[in-house]
């Protein structure tokens, strides 16, 4: 009875544990949101001001090329250009918020530090930060999703007749916003930061390109970025279970046709240190799913290698 009591303790402080964490991460997106508004008041704004103290901001043509003369556009009376610099009181704020936000940044990283699926995975995958892994690790807890569709879900990546679900005022939505939020960021991570999912969000866009010519450029980033993430979250699915010693189950789409498995990516270690990461979490073992994987981190390391040589 003893050691079960202390399995049950344990658990009990790691789920108070993670939702602390969850208070924290959302926090550090309220104050992101406050430190981007302090910003713009923090800038030293130029106004035209006329003698009868109409206060209009300078057209920004005017910023850096002022006409001799400047008419005030509300009385037509001759006017100046003045600056209002922000009172110190909003510059002192910002630098409070800026401390507290790389507080809760140390918070995380101490937090998913000790975790087995940041030390294991989420660690060598670049695009998915400190702050990205403690909420994939909270938020979508795997133990909790005995269903990847669960997780597609809960992050609104699933679709209601045919399209992308879309909130709506005055009803409820079926999935948690915040967490559709946090994977538009994770999308842009692999977008801006990532290797091998940037390259799977590439080979995405060219796909999306070719199949709807009649769509805009944003259209194209839009579902790349959805698809590229949705991939990566059947990829935590069948990785992070794995590594939990939790039952998986396989996708309806690979029971229809095994063949478009994309295997599990990572982005450290050597091609046989890959091949090793394959062998013990990947979903699909045969021969040639493991061929596949190959190809994709030889194709990948190619790649990387010529977009080095475009950069430099």
């Amino acid at each position: 009875m003893g050691g079960r009591k202390n399995v049950k303790e344990i658990h009990d402080v790691e789920n108070v544990e993670r939702t602390v964490i969850k208070r924290i991460l959302k926090t550090l997106y309220d104050l992101q949101d406050i430190r981007l508004r302090l910003e713009l008041r923090t800038k030293v704004s130029k106004y035209t001001l006329c003698r009868n103290n109409h206060l209009v901001p300078l057209k920004k043509e005017y910023l850096s090329n002022p006409p001799e003369t400047i008419i005030c556009p509300i009385c037509g009376a001759q006017a100046r250009i003045v600056a209002i610099e922000s009172p110190k009181i909003i510059s002192e704020t910002l630098d409070a918020v800026e401390e507290k936000e790389k507080e809760i940044k140390r918070r995380l990283a101490s937090f998913v530090k000790d975790q087995i699926l940041y030390k294991e995975y989420l660690s060598k995958i670049r695009g998915v930060g400190e702050v990205i892994s403690a909420f994939l690790i909270t938020f979508l807890d795997p133990a909790k999703f005995d269903k990847v569709s669960g997780m597609w879900k809960y992050c609104g990546l699933h679709v209601v007749n045919g399209k992308a679900p879309r909130r709506v005022a005055g009803q409820k939505t079926d999935f948690n916003p915040f967490a559709r939020v946090m994977m538009w960021r994770l999308g842009e991570g692999f977008r801006m930061q990532g290797r091998s999912y940037r390259f799977i969000y590439e080979l995405f866009l060219q796909e999306s390109r070719e199949k709807h010519p009649d769509w805009t450029m944003a259209h194209h980033i839009n579902h790349a970025r959805r698809v590229t993430v949705k991939l990566f979250l059947s990829h935590y699915y069948e990785v992070s279970r794995a590594l939990l010693g939790l039952p998986r189950r396989t996708p309806y789409p690979l029971i229809q046709n095994r063949e478009k498995y994309i295997p599990p990516l990572i982005d450290e270690g050597s091609e046989n240190e890959m091949l090793e990461f394959f062998r013990s979490y990947a979903l699909i073992k045969e021969p040639w799913a493991e061929q596949k994987f190959l190809d994709y981190v030889r194709k990948i390391d190619e790649w990387w290698i010529r977009r080095g040589k475009k950069t430099s």
